[in-house]
C-alpha cells in the first residue's frame, strides 16, 4: 500500500495532464475508505475552485478517474480509488456537523 503523500503525488500528476482540471484544482485530499463490499479503498477528493464543475467535461472527469486508477495500479496500490469532486465550501461541515 502506498502512503497518502505518494497517492496525492500520483493524483496530482494525472490532474496535471488535464489542463482544465489543473487550472481549477485547489488541492487533493486523500484518505482511507471502505468500498461497498467492505474492502479497504482510497477516497481521493479533488477540491476544485468554485465554478470549476461547469468547465470540467464528463470525458475529462472519466479520464481523471481512469488515469488515477491505472497509475495507482502500476505503482502496486491494490485499494480501489473512489474519486470525488468538491469545492472547499462543500467540505466545510454545516451547523457543526461532521
Amino acid at each position: 500500500m502506498l502512503d497518502t503523500a505518494r497517492i496525492t503525488d500520483i493524483a496530482r500528476g494525472v490532474v496535471a495532464r488535464t489542463r482544465v482540471a489543473e487550472a481549477n484544482l485547489e488541492r487533493i485530499v486523500t484518505e482511507p475508505a471502505t468500498d461497498s463490499e467492505g474492502k479497504e479503498a482510497l477516497r481521493i477528493i479533488l477540491v476544485l475552485k468554485p465554478g470549476a464543475a461547469k468547465i470540467l467535461t464528463g470525458d475529462q472527469a472519466l479520464d481523471l478517474l481512469v488515469g488515477i486508477q491505472q497509475k495507482l495500479q502500476a505503482e502496486g496500490e491494490e485499494r480501489f480509488p473512489i474519486v470525488e469532486y468538491a469545492t472547499e465550501q462543500e467540505l466545510v461541515p454545516k451547523n457543526g456537523q461532521e
